[in-house]
């Protein structure tokens, strides 16, 4: 049956999802980039999604990627949406050609699911848009990481295609896998990818990995996408905060062994710039939190709680609010260690009066 499997009308989704700054004021970029426009969702599930801040949408220029492993050059469509919580999120759509079988469609996907050529086409347009961006851009960040994942977004399948036979095939599990070893999976690895499988009705199916996804959607309603999407934003702000305590640690570590400690401390200050990282951690969590807490829908809900599960964001998360409590705690640390100097110090100034104070008394006729 996997031989049959083929994809009458959809296309790839490869997004590159990168942080640019602390937040982006939305209304401003509208009237930076004429052509900006919000994003509107539609089909049967809509009216279960509600998002406070919908994001904005660019349109950019068509572009065509050379990707090594892949015959030809794809022609993809370029459009990027703009998060108010600071991420940029670049999208390449490249149609699939009809009745192309699934099985053909593993080794495009293997080869485009972590491109080099993607990643660094993904920062040129990220440089360009927050070049035009750059005054809606609240405290711009340096960090270059990203994000990818990739969508195999099927509006139809061939006529001897179905969701039943998609949802048990050796091909599915493969394709998101990008395995293109004629051997097959083994039944603990096909199981592990093929069990993360949703469907709300009987012609519609979601399935889920890490670093990809196959989403049949016959009504063409990008709303299991933009779900996706926000999740990947979530893991994507919670490696960015990651990297960043890393950095806190690394400095902390530095001043323990150089700084001063009595007369010149600088712990009063490090631990200002620790409660303002908190802060921006927990407002930009809130921020994420937020734009995805209005899923109302339960079958929406499944499909974002099994993707934050899937891209493991409880353990980033985990990670994030370990290494905060650490940092918070070494400073306090740090900062007990001073006044108890700063005493000792006093005491030792207030005995060395006295001792004059006495030494001058005997010396007075």
């Amino acid at each position: 049956m996997n031989d049959v499997l083929s994809v009458a009308r959809g296309s790839l989704l490869a997004y590159r999802v990168f942080d640019a700054g602390d937040t982006i004021a939305l209304e401003v970029a509208e009237k930076l980039v004429p052509s900006a426009k919000r994003v509107e969702l539609g089909g049967p599930l809509a009216e279960g999604l509600v998002i406070a801040v919908p994001a904005v949408e660019i349109a950019l220029s068509p572009c065509e990627l050379a990707v090594p492993g892949i015959e030809r050059p794809l022609q993809a469509q370029v459009s990027a949406r703009i998060f108010h919580f600071g991420v940029v999120s670049v999208c390449y759509e490249v149609p699939i050609e009809p009745d192309t079988p699934l099985a053909q469609l593993v080794p495009v996907c293997d080869a485009i699911y972590d491109s080099p050529v993607l990643d660094e086409r993904g920062a040129q347009h990220l440089d360009e848009i927050v070049a035009k961006l750059a005054s809606s851009i609240e405290k711009p960040h340096a960090w270059r990481g990203a994000e990818s994942y990739t969508i195999v977004f099927v509006q139809e399948l061939g006529r001897s295609s179905s969701v039943e036979a998609l949802m048990q095939s050796e091909t599915t599990a493969k394709l998101l896998l990008g395995e293109t070893s004629a051997k097959p999976l083994s039944t603990a690895t096909r199981q592990d990818v093929l069990r993360n499988a949703f469907s709300y009705l009987a012609e519609d199916l979601v399935v889920l990995d890490w670093n990809s996804a196959l989403v049949v959607e016959p009504s063409g309603s990008r709303l299991v996408p933009l779900v996706l999407e926000l999740a990947t934003c979530q893991l994507l702000e919670f490696r960015y905060y990651d990297g960043l305590l890393d950095r806190e640690l690394a400095r902390l570590y530095g001043y323990v062994e150089t700084a001063p400690r009595i007369l010149k401390s600088p712990f009063g200050a490090l631990t200002r710039h620790v409660l303002r990282s908190f802060m921006e951690l927990t407002e930009c969590t809130e921020r994420v939190d937020n734009a995805i807490k209005s899923v109302g829908d339960f079958y929406l809900a499944r499909v974002y709680l099994a993707a934050i599960d899937r891209f493991r964001v409880p353990q980033w998360r985990e990670s994030v609010e370990a290494k905060l409590a650490l940092v918070g705690r070494a400073y306090e640390l740090l900062k007990g260690e001073v006044e108890v100097s700063r005493g000792q110090l006093l005491e030792l100034t207030i005995v060395i009066l006295i001792l004059v104070e006495i030494a001058t008394a005997f010396q007075r006729p």
